[in-house]
């Protein structure tokens, strides 16, 4: 058994079980003992631990320390929220915001690995929003896969592991077995252990891109060595040739975040999100990138066996009889590729429309019909002479009033043979859907019916005595509101009255500490500490405010009154015996005390110390 289970960190939280492990910490599912900030006690958490070998790695816990504190401070509903750090020599934990759901690792295997255009655009948006306040918070992922992504039954994400995983120059070496983080996601930059930024996690949310599109990983190998120096060196098979139903524009897209140069990849998150909203807006859009090529040659990490062969000492020079027959291979080669090209040619011109050959319908230049109604675009010429063929086509589409064309395939400005059939998409209007009444449904199927007209769903809980604990109390729209198509309704999910008081406990006659033991336990804080003498034992309580019994709110505090013992004994003035008060006032002894009852000196003045003193007085 875990030796954390049951265990209580910092008198703050209890370790329940275990949810989850990986290569550098373990994370448990624990409960909220004591008031942290926002998190209310008996709040569920996530608590990520640093596995015991690593907690002697000075290198690694300040990082853990360091990159934990920024971190802490990023707040985006797509992040999930971090509420405290503890780093001691013993153990170094991050306390997180628990999230019920899967990774989207898990989706993507329950989906058979690949996505529709559609849901790719809507998690990949999600992404970037969330790198986007990141990055403007100076943090840089640098392990984005789906496994560090969570998924809500919303269909929100949540990342994970920010700055985390990051290791350093030293370790980001190209070890056989070693992996380097997450090595099917890395840039190339990150695999050759070269400076990263923000445009290193655009490649690799480029890298997920393409694989939730395609359903493979852009490059793979049993040796992670092998595909570290892929990501570096190799291009991926285009999108266009595994997944040709992928819109042109994702290719596009999705080709430009995984550009080997950082240059040539999106210079931000937002800039990769305003792409994506420009094909979400058109989606026959073609952005027709322009890259710029590397000045100097590619660094390219070399096989030992490739270097090994680099060292071998060239072989003896070939008699020249046999160099003749070489010289004679290229120039057959040379001459077989000629007569190849020839045919080509040969077969382009005979096959061409403009040899006139096969047919005589011309090229004609394809016109914009984007933005007119259908009547409009029937009355054009090239529609209404028949110079090409329309399919027609009906969306719904809330940019578009309905009874407008919206798009069209191929796209104007194209040059198209006569009777080309064209396919124009006439806009339905904005789409309604009626929200209906869920009151008292399960959470699961009111959610179900929601997403089923299209419609995406917030939940959030609410207290109501009336309906059943988990189940809808009422929606935002209600029920009965039309509202459009993938807009938001928010449903109210019913929870139990959470008290808000407690009473106070006696504190008298415990410890301190034992006072604060019970004071948590009872969802109460210790206040202030003040002494006082007493009969009863030192450090003992003898007092408390509020008194035990009283109602309070949670998390108020218990000023105490502690016991500092009995009060010690003052010792009495002394009234004869030499050096005595007295002794001193007079100036004498107690046994002449008789000479301040003697006539006054010719003087004028009493005699000793004191009727010196009396004397100068008097004057």
């Amino acid at each position: 058994m875990d030796n954390l289970i049951g265990k209580k960190l910092d008198g703050l939280y209890e370790v329940r079980e275990l949810i989850g492990s990986g290569g550098m910490a373990n994370v448990y599912k624990a409960v909220m003992l004591g008031h942290n900030g926002p998190v209310p006690v008996g709040t569920v958490v996530a608590v990520k631990v640093l596995r015991q070998e690593y907690t002697h790695d000075p290198d690694l816990v300040r990082r853990f320390k360091n990159e934990s504190k920024a971190i802490s401070l990023l707040n985006h509903p797509n992040i999930v929220k971090v509420y405290d750090v503890s780093v001691n020599n013993d153990l170094q934990y991050i306390v997180m915001e628990y999230v019920d759901g899967m990774t989207l690792r898990e989706y993507l295997n329950e989906r058979g690995g690949k996505l529709s255009s559609r849901e790719t655009v809507h998690f990949i948006s999600q992404i970037l929003k969330a790198l986007e306040h990141a990055h403007a918070n100076g943090v840089v992922h640098r392990d984005i896969k789906p496994q560090n992504i969570m998924l809500l039954d919303n269909g929100q994400l949540r990342m994970m592991d920010f700055g985390i995983a990051r290791i350093s120059r030293a370790d980001n070496q190209l070890l056989v077995g070693k992996a380097m983080g997450s090595v099917h996601y890395i840039s190339p930059e990150q695999a050759k252990g070269d400076e990263t930024d923000c445009t290193s996690d655009i490649y690799s949310v480029g890298v997920m891109m393409y694989e939730m599109l395609s359903g493979h990983l852009p490059f793979d190998a049993d040796d992670v060595v092998e595909v570290a120096i892929k990501q570096i060196s190799d291009q991926p098979k285009s999108l266009r040739e595994i997944a040709p139903e992928v819109p042109g524009a994702l290719v596009e897209i999705t080709e430009k975040a995984m550009a080997k140069l950082p240059q040539n990849r999106y210079a931000s998150a937002r800039e990769m999100l305003d792409a994506l909203d420009t094909y979400v807006q058109n989606p026959s859009v073609m952005f027709e990138y322009q890259y710029i090529t590397e000045d100097a040659p590619e660094k390219v990490v070399k096989r030992t066996m490739n270097q090994n062969r680099a060292h071998r000492q060239p072989e003896p020079s070939a008699p020249r009889r046999k160099k003749r027959k070489t010289i004679f291979l290229p120039a057959l080669l040379g001459i077989t590729i000629a007569f190849c090209i020839a045919c080509m040619l040969l077969n382009y011109l005979i096959l061409n429309d403009s040899s006139n050959l096969m047919n005589n319908k011309a090229d004609i230049v394809l016109g914009d019909y984007i933005g007119m109604t259908q009547e409009q675009a029937q009355a054009v010429d090239q529609i209404a002479s028949g110079q090409i063929k329309v399919t027609w086509e009906q969306e719904y589409n809330s940019n578009y009033a309905a009874g407008y064309i919206y798009k069209q395939s191929p796209v104007s400005g194209r040059n198209v043979r006569e009777g080309q059939s064209v396919t124009l998409t006439v806009s339905l209007g904005t789409q309604y859907v009626t929200v209906p009444d869920l009151t008292n449904y399960v959470q699961s199927d009111a959610e179900q019916q929601l997403k089923d007209l299209g419609v995406s769903v917030l939940v959030t809980q609410a207290v109501d005595t009336s309906v059943a604990s988990g189940a809808v109390i009422r929606t935002d729209p209600a029920a009965g509101t039309q509202v459009e198509a993938g807009s938001t309704v928010i449903v109210y999910i019913s929870r139990p009255q959470v008290a808000t008081t407690t009473k106070v406990p006696s504190l008298i006659g415990l410890t301190v500490d034992d006072a604060r033991t019970l004071l948590v336990q009872n969802r109460l804080g210790l206040g202030s500490q003040t002494e006082q003498y007493s009969d009863q034992p030192a450090g003992a309580i003898i007092g408390q405010d509020p008194q035990a019994g009283s109602t309070v709110k949670l998390n108020d505090r218990v000023n105490i009154v502690v016991s500092a013992g009995p009060e010690p004994e003052s010792e009495a003035p002394s009234s004869s015996g030499e050096g005595g008060w007295w002794d001193e006032l007079w100036g004498g002894s107690s046994s002449s005390s008789s000479a301040a009852t003697e006539e006054p000196s010719s003087g004028g003045g009493f005699s000793g110390g004191f009727g010196d003193f009396w004397s100068s007085l008097l004057g």
